[in-house]
C-alpha cells in the first residue's frame, strides 16, 4: 500500500492525499524516533515501576518498618529519660562526712537540713518526740544537723550550734571546741509491742574540745547562764523561768567514778547534767543513764578515761 496518492483536480494540477501511515512515517522522521528508541523508553518505564515497587515495599516490610520505628522512637525516650535522671542524681546534693561526725556509735540517724538556724531548738524537739523506731534496749538515734552550701550539704559548724540555741556562752569556750560533735537521743527500754516507745528519749549533746583548760573553764563560766539557755531545747520539768532557773546552784556529783556537776529544779530533782568523759569529750544531757551508756561506747572507741 502506497504512503501517498497522487488525485488529479479539475485544473489538471497534481494533488497529493495524505494517509495514516505517511502521517506516522513523518513524526518518526522529524522528530528521529526510532521504535527502537520507543522500545527503550518503555523499558526505562518499567524499570522505574518496579525500582518504586521495591522501594515502597510488600505489605509486611511496611509492617517491619512501622514496628521497627515504633521501638527507635520507644528507645529515644528511655534514654532521654535515663539521661534526665542520671542528670538529677548528679545533681543531688551530697553530705560531705567528715571523721567525727558519729562520736559514738549508734542505732538510727535522723538528719534534719536547715536553711538557718532561726528553728533549730524546734527542729531538735520535733526530731526528739519521734522517738526511737528501733526495737532495742538502750537505742542510740544520730540527730545530724546539716545546711546546704554551693549544692553539697555540709554539718552546721559549732559556733552555728550555740547561736541557734541562742546561747550566752562565752566566747573562749566555743573557740575550745571543735567542729566534731553530736547531737542525739537515747531511750533505755526502746520501743514496746504496741509501737511506742516505754521510756521517753533524752536528749544528749556531745562536744570535742580542743583545749581542756579553755573548756573546763568555760563551763565554769557559762553556769550563770546555761540552765536559762538549754531551757527549751531540754523543756525542763519546772516551775520556774529562765531567769530564776540561773539563780539555782550547780552542785558536783560522781557517775561512774567521774566528776560531774548537775543542777536541780525546786523539787530537788536533777534536771541537768554535765560531765567531762575525758579531757576531750564534754557531754551534756539529763539522764544519768544516757551518760552511762555514752560512756561505754566512747570506752568501747579506745577513748582513754581522764
Amino acid at each position: 500500500m502506497d504512503e501517498n496518492k497522487t488525485q488529479t483536480n479539475n485544473k489538471g494540477n497534481l494533488k497529493t492525499v495524505r494517509t495514516y501511515l505517511s502521517d506516522m512515517a513523518d513524526t518518526v522522521r522529524a522528530n528521529e524516533i526510532s521504535v527502537i528508541k520507543v522500545a527503550l523508553a518503555e523499558q526505562n518505564k518499567q524499570a522505574r515501576e518496579d525500582l518504586y515497587r521495591k522501594v515502597e515495599g510488600t505489605p509486611v516490610k511496611k509492617i517491619f518498618w512501622f514496628i521497627g520505628g515504633l521501638v527507635f522512637i520507644a528507645g529515644a525516650i528511655y534514654g532521654s529519660t535515663f539521661l534526665f535522671k542520671e542528670k538529677a542524681i548528679k545533681e543531688t546534693p551530697q553530705i560531705i562526712m567528715r571523721k567525727g561526725d558519729s562520736l559514738i556509735s549508734y542505732d538510727e540517724i535522723s538528719t534534719l537540713t536547715l536553711v538557718d538556724t532561726e528553728n533549730l531548738i524546734s527542729k531538735i524537739n520535733t526530731s526528739k518526740k519521734e522517738g526511737s523506731k528501733v526495737s532495742k534496749i538502750d537505742s542510740i538515734k544520730f540527730i545530724s544537723l546539716v545546711k546546704e552550701i554551693d549544692g553539697s550539704k555540709e554539718l552546721i559548724k559549732i559556733e552555728d550550734i550555740f547561736l541557734g540555741m541562742k546561747s550566752t556562752a562565752p566566747s573562749s569556750l566555743i573557740r575550745s571546741l571543735s567542729n566534731s560533735y553530736m547531737i542525739g537521743t537515747y531511750t533505755k527500754n526502746g520501743t514496746g509491742s504496741t509501737g511506742t516507745t516505754d521510756s521517753n528519749p533524752n536528749l544528749f549533746l556531745i562536744f570535742q574540745s580542743t583545749d581542756y583548760s579553755y573548756t573546763y573553764a568555760g563551763m565554769l563560766e557559762w553556769e550563770k547562764t546555761m540552765a536559762g539557755d538549754m531551757f527549751d531545747l531540754f523543756e525542763f520539768n519546772t516551775n520556774d523561768n529562765k531567769i530564776e532557773i540561773n539563780k539555782r546552784k550547780w552542785r558536783d556529783i560522781i557517775i561512774s567514778n567521774k566528776d560531774a556537776r548537775v543542777l536541780f529544779n525546786e523539787n530537788n530533782k536533777p534536771i541537768i547534767y554535765y560531765i567531762f568523759i575525758d579531757k576531750e569529750n564534754l557531754v551534756i544531757t539529763d539522764s544519768v543513764d544516757a551518760i552511762k551508756e555514752i560512756i561505754s561506747k566512747l570506752i568501747i572507741k579506745n577513748i582513754k578515761p581522764l
